[in-house]
């Protein structure tokens, strides 16, 4: 999902509009409509792997990760390196960028959700995440069609709906995420045939219940907007994909261990590659003159080029982590605490 995302990103970014139009590119989009999803259900498949409810520690730890990823997502879109112009100086398109709900912003604050339950319904915290998920599939269509949005400030309102502009409000976006902490937990320990065929049974009767309701809401419900079909198809086909990704694995088919770094390193490589890409509060892209500018060919060149730094930036990052984990987090807290305080006191 990682690598996708990387590579779609670079795609839509680079690419000249009559590159965009061309019919292979289009269908390959169609494609890349699970990267965002399988994002957000993997986030999930990891969070439900360990054995909840947790303990106080473990629990305050994870928090405070969750945390610094939602603080992550918002300074990928602050639009100045200082609090007081971005409050008082901010346009409203500049605001509706701030504020919109990104990836960072649901998988950390489902996340949070989802240790909440934990705590509060213990060992039983998976049938109300089921609930939970199921209930935010099925009032997607009313929630999008009801405006409740713009009945709400500016800061909350994105995270309800497409039409402030957020790519992955609550509803659908947090049900992939849910679904992925109750694959996590429900396969993660399941010993593997017993795991496979759970994957294959569950991943083909989703795409086929999702089928049926694309069939059944076809002309009263956008497809691929809010339609519970396409959260099933999504999570249909990502369960497949998760068997097809453990057999590779499984097999060592070469390019295995590279992806697993990436995925390893996820919040690194998302970070990194927005920033390579169009830049940020520090300064522009040196990519900046070439968006919507190159040819496939071209495109594909930067693209090559980016993975191998991807790469590297991820290797080191988890070499030092290894290495001197206590370290590791110290700098982590620095150079948070440092932005901080540069972010507070620039006047301007």
């Amino acid at each position: 999902m990682a690598l996708a995302m990387v590579q779609g990103h670079v795609m839509d970014t680079l690419l000249t509009r009559a590159a965009l139009a061309e019919p292979w590119y289009v269908w390959q989009q169609t494609l890349h409509g699970s990267t965002a999803p399988g994002f957000l259900f993997a986030s999930g498949f990891v969070a439900g792997l360990p054995r909840a409810p947790l303990s106080l520690r473990a629990g305050l730890r994870r928090a405070r990760r969750l945390l610094f990823v939602l603080g992550v997502g918002y300074y990928l879109q602050l639009p100045y390196f200082s609090l007081w112009k971005t409050l008082g100086d901010s346009t409203s398109a500049e605001r509706a960028l701030l504020f919109a709900c990104d990836a960072l912003q649901v998988i950390a604050a489902t996340q949070l959700l989802v240790l909440g339950l934990q705590w509060v319904a213990g060992r039983s915290w998976t049938r109300w995440a089921g609930v939970l998920a199921l209930a935010i599939v099925a009032a997607t269509p009313f929630v999008w069609a009801s405006g409740f949005a713009a009945r709400l400030p500016e800061a909350l309102a994105a995270w309800v709906d497409e039409s402030t502009g957020s790519r992955f409000p609550v509803f659908p976006f947090s049900a992939f995420v849910l679904a992925g902490t109750l694959a996590g937990a429900r396969l993660g320990h399941v010993p593997a045939p017993r795991r496979h065929r759970l994957e294959i049974a569950a991943g083909t009767g989703l795409l086929l219940l999702g089928g049926v309701l694309g069939l059944a809401l076809r002309g009263r419900v956008d497809f691929w907007g809010p339609s519970p079909a396409y959260v099933f198809v999504r999570l249909g086909a990502l369960l497949l994909l998760l068997r097809v990704v453990e057999a590779a694995a499984a097999w060592g088919l070469p390019g295995i261990r590279a992806l697993a770094l990436l995925g390893h390193e996820t919040l690194l490589v998302y970070v990194l590659h927005l920033t390579l890409l169009f830049g940020g509060v520090f300064g522009p892209s040196p990519l900046t003159a070439w968006h919507g500018a190159l040819g496939f060919a071209g495109a594909t060149g930067v693209l090559a080029l980016m993975i191998p730094v991807l790469l590297a930036a991820a290797w080191l990052w988890r070499t030092a982590k290894q290495r001197a984990p206590h370290e590791a987090q110290l700098l982590l807290l620095f150079v948070t605490i440092a932005f901080l305080y540069e972010l507070a006191v620039r006047p301007w």
